[in-house]
C-alpha cells in the first residue's frame, strides 16, 4: 500500500471519536523520510517524519502510533479509544500485523485500519 492508503486506514480508525478530520499532506525529507503534515480547520498542523522503506505493518504502526498524538494536540483527544474504557489504545506489530491492542493488556486488539468493525 501506498503511504497515502495507510494514512487513511488510521484516520478512518479515529473518526469514530474525532471532532474533525485534519488535511493530511507528505512531503520529502533527508536521506528518504517523509514529513506527515495533518492540519486543522484552523491552520494549526503537527507534523512528524515516517521512513517509507519499513515493512508495511511496521510503516502502519508507526502511523498509527504518532497520528493519534497529532489528534492529541490538534483537538485535545486521544483516539481510538479501547472500548468499553477511557484509554487511548496503543498501536503495536503482532506477528507481523499492525494492531491497536489495550495499553493495560486487557486483552483486547483490533488490526489496524478495521477499528469499530470487528
Amino acid at each position: 500500500m501506498r503511504l497515502s492508503e495507510l494514512v487513511a486506514l488510521v484516520l478512518a480508525d479515529l473518526s469514530a471519536g474525532a471532532p474533525a478530520t485534519p488535511a493530511v499532506s507528505c512531503s520529502p525529507l533527508d536521506e528518504g523520510w517523509v514529513e506527515v503534515l495533518l492540519t486543522d480547520a484552523d491552520g494549526m498542523g503537527v507534523g512528524f517524519g515516517v521512513n517509507p522503506a519499513l515493512p508495511e505493518a511496521e510503516l502502519l504502526r508507526a502511523l498509527a502510533d504518532r497520528i493519534p498524538d497529532a489528534y492529541v494536540e490538534l483537538y485535545a483527544i486521544g483516539l481510538p479509544v479501547v472500548p468499553g474504557t477511557e484509554r487511548p489504545a496503543r498501536a503495536d506489530v503482532v506477528d507481523g500485523v499492525a494492531l491497536w491492542t489495550d495499553p493495560a493488556g486487557g486483552g483486547w486488539s483490533c488490526p489496524v485500519g478495521r477499528y469499530g468493525t470487528t
